[in-house]
């Protein structure tokens, strides 16, 4: 089965992004895979000290049901197939990664909080090193 790979944050925004891609997956048939990528500053030290790079299970069930949950519901609303991962590490390269992993045929990702000129000069971070690095389409949801 086709599947698109789907970047959402925490930030109201994501729900846009969501709306975009259940559209992309119907239009297409295929499958999201809803993804959350927690950078290594955000892990809270105590888990960093213990764990490295990986997170316990209840850390991961935490952020799962806090940051997807709500979105997961909205593209089971939408009768859609759906995965979702929690990863660690610089959002960009997992990104790419999973997308080359997975054989993903579409990227949607968010750019969000500009506007205008700047909302270019933000394509510096996350969104700009996904779209110049993946080797599939990127739907850049504004």
């Amino acid at each position: 089965m086709k599947e698109i790979l789907v970047a959402v944050d925490e930030h109201p925004h994501a729900q846009r992004i969501v709306d975009n891609a259940i559209q992309l997956a119907n239009a297409i048939s295929a499958k999201i895979l809803l993804t959350y990528v927690v950078t290594k500053k955000e892990v809270p030290e105590k888990y960093r000290d213990i764990h490295g790079d990986a997170l316990p299970e209840h850390y991961n069930q935490d952020l799962f049901r806090r940051a997807l949950g709500p979105l997961m519901k909205k593209i089971e609303a939408a009768g859609l197939k759906y995965e979702g991962i929690v990863e660690v590490g610089d959002p960009a390269k997992v990104i790419i990664k999973t997308a080359e992993s997975r054989g993903v045929i579409f990227i949607v990702i968010g750019i969000h909080g500009f506007r205008g000129l700047s909302r270019l000069r933000a394509l510096g971070n996350v969104p700009r090193n996904v779209i110049e690095g993946a080797s599939v389409p990127v739907l850049a949801v504004p």
